[in-house]
């Protein structure tokens, strides 16, 4: 038993120094291929494509090369409950920042997109995509939304919960919508930014293809070198790394211990077993860590750097494990529902971008609308660059401003991600039903609250500069 302990112990440093190998790999690539560098390829994607080919799950058997678990993929459902618990802790919010017709414009643009996501994926799958494939369950109508505006972190975290509750699959379909999204995301933005300075739609720039050179090979020269975190405790004492991650860990756990405890109590009590993911709960005990931390006085000693630089790490390791352990064999199988809700996800968040997103903001509408497409399609970071191309000096506040909107959003993101997937595996399509006109519902509701605030104006034009 001490040597399949120590052996497995062993095996999971390999998958680390694997993946750390195929990032440096991945940034290499970054840095040194134009192809990559004009479609702003993320390193973390390239790694996964590696881990695909090269791995334990290519399908082609001579090519796997790579000495990675079988069950490596499983590390992609450990990591999102790293990243979720590290979401909220160093998070201090400014005061009486959180009002006003642009946060709740921008409210509504970031969130009323992912509801829209949810109700239109699980509307043409209960419609149509069932009728031609008996076999596809029901819940598939939540991956696009899941991989588009969740990232890869969410596939992971929604495919194990239902995959928990008896639908297999689900993961692999979730982590392609992501590997779509994020990389469709990217390049269908640089096309969108072209076009808008074309229209003299954007404020800062008119010409976006000269990109500052760490955007495109992802190394900062020297000169525009600076630190990323700052040492809160000395590291005489104590290395300033590991006592951030030791609190990040610390919510995991607690998240995790929580979600066993809450599984087993209404086994006991019910006799039915209900379980919350650990992701969920992990943000939760994120959240009342920061709410000590901030109650007490003790915030001064942790640093959002730090923080999120760990909450990166983990997620680019989570999107080399989600496409690295991709079943081809099922992305196959089901791959025009896949190509029909990806382009479908597209094409609602574009018309969502000019009649959503472009009456939101009375001025610098393009520039805060590209953190909606970025986030809308695949992760936070991804609206980030798009928004540096179009506003380098980050003038628009769309990145602050989504941020706080972010604060608000969680609940109902965090919903989305947890009820329907009880409700559609234990109701049927009953349960599809509800979902899809829950969804309908909550946009319309955020729709009239934007349009009652200022935050969304009807006969707003879509503003040009040049």
């Amino acid at each position: 038993m001490e040597l399949t302990m120590t052996s497995a112990i062993w095996q999971v440093m390999i998958d680390a120094a694997v993946m750390g190998t195929l990032l440096l790999i991945g940034q290499f690539l970054r840095a040194r291929l134009p192809l990559f560098q004009k479609l702003l390829v993320p390193p973390a994607v390239l790694a996964g494509i590696l881990a695909l080919v090269f791995g334990p799950k290519s399908p082609w058997e001579a090519l796997r090369l790579l000495p990675l678990s079988a069950s490596f993929g499983t590390y992609a459902s450990v990591l999102i409950v790293v990243i979720f618990a590290a979401t909220p802790i160093g998070d201090r919010p400014q005061k009486g920042a959180m009002s006003g017709p642009k946060i709740m414009g921008m409210f509504f643009n970031i969130s009323g997109i992912a509801v829209l996501q949810y109700a239109v994926g699980m509307l043409v799958t209960v419609a149509f995509l069932t009728k031609l494939y008996p076999a596809l369950h029901e819940s598939f109508g939540l991956m696009m939304a899941t991989g588009f505006y969740g990232g890869h972190g969410t596939a992971a975290a929604v495919g194990k919960s239902l995959a928990d509750l008896g639908v297999p699959d689900m993961t692999d379909l979730g982590n392609t919508c992501a590997t779509i999204g994020i990389v469709g995301g990217i390049i269908t933005g640089m096309i969108i930014i072209n076009w808008g300075t074309r229209k003299g739609y954007t404020h800062y720039v008119e010409n976006p293809k000269e990109l500052p050179i760490e955007m495109k090979t992802g190394l900062v020269p020297p000169a525009s070198q600076k630190p990323s975190s700052m040492g809160t405790v000395a590291s005489i004492c104590l290395d300033p790394l590991g006592y951030h991650l030791g609190i990040v860990l610390f919510a995991s756990w607690a998240g995790y211990m929580a979600s066993k405890w809450f599984a087993n109590w209404t086994l006991a009590a019910f006799q039915y077993k209900i379980s919350i993911p650990e992701f969920c709960l992990s943000l939760f005990a994120g959240l009342i860590i920061n709410s000590l931390l901030n109650r007490t006085g003790a915030q001064k000693y942790v640093d959002r750097g730090s923080i999120q630089r760990i909450q990166g790490s983990a997620t680019d390791f989570l999107m080399i494990s989600g496409i690295g352990s991709l079943n081809l064999s099922v992305v196959l199988d089901y791959a025009f529902p896949l190509i029909v809700v990806c382009l479908l996800g597209f094409v609602i968040t574009w018309f969502w971008f000019i009649y959503i997103g472009g009456k939101s903001s009375e001025e610098d509408w393009f520039e805060r609308n590209m953190m909606m497409w970025g986030h809308a399609t695949g992760v936070a970071a991804t609206g980030v660059l798009l928004q540096r191309v179009v506003d380098p000096d980050l003038k628009s506040r769309g990145i602050e401003d989504s941020g706080i909107a972010d604060i608000f959003n969680r609940p109902i993101i965090i919903a989305l991600q947890v009820i329907p997937p009880i409700l559609i595996t234990s109701m049927g399509t009953m349960g599809s039903i509800v979902t899809i006109i829950a969804c309908f519902v909550i946009v319309a509701v955020m729709w009239g609250a934007a349009w009652i605030t200022k935050g969304w104006v009807a006969n707003r034009p879509l503003h040009k500069y040049r």
